[in-house]
């Protein structure tokens, strides 16, 4: 078989590669959840649900979501879906070195997922992908992608810095 024929599978895998992190990383989202935001309405029964508006901003480890509006739904006071909204809504993971914005995120902690949905982009560094829902799994540090019907995922990859070896360090 000749190259050509292994092209695509190539490219999947150097996207794979490029948007994956270091397996010995920790998890990025562990511990209490904290939320700053304007106003806050909370009800306990019929459902347990939390709506923040205004200037949110919600952080758990290092995942930090700055939004217009967030509503927390919990099941027995546990988190269950925390789904944020805003024009747009962005989040940032210093550890991994990733951000990204999307018209909605939705995060659950339990799975360990942050779905952005409408325009969404994800970066690590200056790598980027979008598409009209990008979910990235922390556990993990996989990232699936889907576009609009009629549209197509897009990517951007960067070379490595000419001065590094393969290891990251310098020669």
């Amino acid at each position: 078989m000749s190259i050509r024929s292994y092209w695509p599978l190539a490219l999947v895998l150097v996207s794979w590669a490029a948007l994956a992190a270091p397996a010995a990383q920790p998890p990025l989202a562990k511990g209490p959840i904290h939320i700053s935001a304007d106003t806050l309405h909370a009800e306990n029964k019929p459902s347990q649900q939390a709506t923040y508006l205004g200037n949110v901003i919600m952080t758990q480890g290092d995942v930090v979501i700055h939004a217009h509006k967030l509503v927390i739904d919990a099941l027995q006071g546990k988190v269950q879906t925390a789904t944020a909204t805003g024009s747009p809504v962005s989040f940032t993971m210093s550890s991994a070195q990733r951000h990204g914005y999307g018209d909605t995120l939705i995060y659950k902690p339990g799975t360990a997922e942050i779905v952005l949905q409408g325009d969404a982009h994800l970066w690590q560094e200056k790598n980027e992908i979008s598409g009209q829902q990008v979910t990235y799994f922390l556990n993990n540090q996989q990232t699936a992608v889907t576009a609009a019907p009629g549209q197509r995922v897009h990517s951007v990859f960067y070379p490595a810095a000419a001065n590094r070896s393969a290891s990251g360090g310098r020669p």
